[in-house]
């Protein structure tokens, strides 16, 4: 696109973003709201329902309950691409230390029956105010566009298994596949902030579940017998460095025990011992290695202590490698640069995981992924996500994130996709 037809363009989704653009209270009190009440991964419902009864009072075709808490709205407007855009409905197991006069005190029982404190120390309840905020942005001036808008806001992102949960339970079904994916997400960036990057921008996920079995040694001394707990504490420590060994020093991939249960209280013979590991990775060759070294080291550790049965591994995925479509992030960040000017940057990569991309059904849709920034913090670091202390301004994050997202819609129906 030539310089001058960039900028006639780029005029246009400026006048519709200013002369439509809600009045934001609604979601500044939307947030206050959320921020106070928030619900842990799983257990979503009320944060739900709010969400679902502001998009049928938009005028939106709303489908709850899809993959437990998930909400999926749709927006047909004539002929066009289907976008489909996502936000995230659930908060921490954190206990809030900020002194906005909204904080959480909240406490609820966790579908593990554990009771939590519980915060959105993440920037969820931001990320749902600014989808909202863009959806009726983007009602409100449906006579300037043409296409399909699926709002979809996703339970359980925190434990990177709502996405999944969501296809499983035939989203598909209730609402029109998406052309494109868009997402954003707050961070610690100087509020109003936005920045995006083509390529990738999170790290990939994965999980593997292992189980290392002991004895058998009946008639003896269950000390006598081979005791899982060592062999696996031995297997935990030396995997990390296993890996760097094998992959090599410069490549990123990491190996982190989640958690680790054996023995029966009451019971002096252990017959097993259990352990999760999260393995994080960027290249695909490099996952594949990790899983590789991974297998090969806990057999021969179970092999060299004379384990009586085959340790059990299985894998699986909890976050793909998020990484923007080139001919999406590249037209998005010039209009991003030319919208908000010095307030774009470069996204930086961040060693997190996301299941974003998992929308996609287990086929490619091209997708973009940017970060807006929340923090007032002038000196000093600011507190990140995931901290008791992570309070972000709600102005003017509000109102970037909401014409960010509008913005990339807008961006994105005129973008070519195969």
């Amino acid at each position: 696109m030539s310089q001058s037809r960039f900028l006639q363009f780029f005029d246009n989704l400026r006048h519709i973003v200013n002369q439509y653009r809600p009045e934001l209270d609604t979601y500044e009190e939307f947030y206050r709201q959320v921020h106070q009440d928030p619900e842990i991964s799983g257990m979503e419902s009320n944060t739900a329902m709010l969400v679902a009864n502001h998009l049928k009072l938009l005028g939106f075709e709303v489908h709850t309950g899809i993959g437990g808490h998930g909400v999926a709205a749709v927006l047909k407007n004539g002929r066009g691409k289907t976008i489909l855009m996502r936000a995230e409905l659930d908060a921490l197991p954190i206990l809030e230390q900020t002194e906005v006069p909204y904080k959480s005190t909240k406490r609820m029982i966790d579908r593990y029956g554990n009771e939590r404190p519980v915060m959105h120390a993440c920037g969820h309840d931001m990320n749902m105010a600014t989808l909202l905020g863009a959806s009726a942005l983007l009602m409100a001036a449906k006579r300037m566009w043409s296409g399909t808008l699926v709002i979809v806001f996703q339970p359980d992102e925190e434990e990177t298994g709502g996405a999944r949960a969501m296809i499983d339970d035939g989203l598909y079904s209730k609402v029109p596949k998406p052309h494109i994916m868009l997402g954003q997400h707050l961070v610690p960036l100087k509020s109003g902030t936005v920045a995006i990057r083509s390529g990738p921008v999170l790290l990939a996920a994965d999980s593997a579940n292992v189980r290392v079995i002991g004895g058998p040694c009946s008639g003896v001394n269950p000390q006598q017998c081979v005791d899982p707990i060592p062999v696996a504490m031995k297997i935990v420590l030396r995997l990390q460095d296993d890996v760097r060994e094998e992959v090599g020093p410069h490549e990123d991939a990491t190996v982190a025990c989640w958690g680790f249960h054996a023995g029966v209280p009451g019971n002096d013979y252990v017959a097993y011992a259990d352990f999760k590991l999260d393995i994080k990775t960027i290249k695909h060759a490099v996952r594949e290695k990790a899983f590789e070294v991974i297998r090969r080291s806990i057999h021969d550790e179970c092999k060299a202590a004379n384990v009586p049965q085959d340790p059990v591994i299985n894998f699986t995925v909890r976050a793909p490698l998020t990484t923007n479509e080139p001919s999406l992030s590249d037209p998005l960040g010039a209009v991003f640069q030319e919208y908000f000017q010095h307030d774009a940057v470069e996204m930086q990569f961040i060693r997190a995981c996301e299941d974003f991309p998992t929308l996609g059904a287990g086929r490619y849709v091209p997708y973009a992924y940017w970060n807006f920034g929340g923090s007032e913090v002038t000196e000093g670091p600011a507190p990140t996500n995931h901290s008791p202390f992570f309070a972000p301004s709600i102005q003017p994050t509000l109102r970037v994130g909401t014409d960010a997202m509008a913005l990339a819609v807008l961006t994105s129906l005129a973008a070519p996709v195969d």
